[in-house]
């Protein structure tokens, strides 16, 4: 009786193979195999696929908010200085702290 290999070329079942097992304990060994590697391969695409679309919509908000930051930056300057009443600190106004008043208050300059 004549079976086909894989590659195409014929096989009598007489023929030794390199393996020891039986046949069928092989097949469905190798049947496995095949139907892992195909799952495997098919997660991977699956996540590639999602990982292109979250891609392509990160482009698209990116392009949008970049459009948005254009226009608003041409646009003709509205009068949005903040309005002084008081109640806003003034940072340049404000005196820095000394050093010496640091470090007595860390215990360093506290006896000179």
């Amino acid at each position: 009786m004549l079976g086909t290999l894989h590659g195409g070329g014929l096989m009598s079942i007489g023929q030794s193979l390199p393996y020891r097992s039986p046949i069928s304990k092989l097949v469905r060994f190798f049947c496995g195999s095949r139907d892992k590697w195909k799952a495997k391969c098919k997660q991977a695409k699956r996540e590639n696929k999602s990982l292109k679309y979250r891609l392509a919509k990160m482009k698209e908000s990116r392009d949008r908010w970049k459009a948005q930051a254009r226009s608003l930056r041409n646009r003709p300057e509205m009068t949005t200085a903040p309005v002084e009443d008081g109640t806003t600190k003034n940072r340049a106004g404000l005196r820095p702290r000394s050093r010496r008043r640091r470090d007595t208050r860390l215990g360093v300059g506290a006896g000179e």
